[in-house]
């Protein structure tokens, strides 16, 4: 064989493996394609997915103030409806209170009247007994 056979066999050679290693470097690139693509999809979709779970949480974020909100308001009327029926329980203890007082002076000035009437009488009896003894009303007895 002749230099330029042997050369153009290395050529050959050099070409097939060269092809060969096209072909596995086209494969590598379509299948390096098909994972980004796979990816992009996928970042595509959680994307979305992120964009939807932000809007559900705005969502509920806004529904919630709502809510905290109304319960607030609730409870403020609750609370005046509560103080109302305490400045009525409070007014009623007043007239209670009052008449309970009045009863009990009333009571106690009756009480003082006849514990007076009552000490009035023992004083005459007692002023009667003596009167008697130093008049000498036992004589007759």
């Amino acid at each position: 064989m002749s230099n330029l056979e042997i050369e153009v066999s290395l050529i050959k050679e050099k070409t097939e493996s060269n092809s060969k290693e096209i072909e596995i470097l086209k494969n590598k690139q379509e299948k390096n394609e098909e994972v980004l693509n796979s990816l992009d999809k996928s970042l595509s979709i959680t994307i979305e997915q992120i964009k939807n779970i932000a809007e559900d949480l705005k969502t509920t974020s806004i529904n919630f103030k709502e809510a905290v909100t109304r319960s607030n308001n609730a409870n403020s009327k609750e609370t005046e409806v509560l103080k109302e029926k305490y400045n009525e329980l409070e007014k009623k203890y007043e007239k209670l209170d009052s008449k309970l007082e009045q009863e009990t002076v009333l009571k106690d000035a009756e009480n003082w009247r006849n514990s007076k009437k009552q000490i009035i009488s023992w004083c005459i009896t007692v002023a009667l007994a003596i009167l008697a003894t130093v008049l000498g009303i036992s004589k007759f007895m």
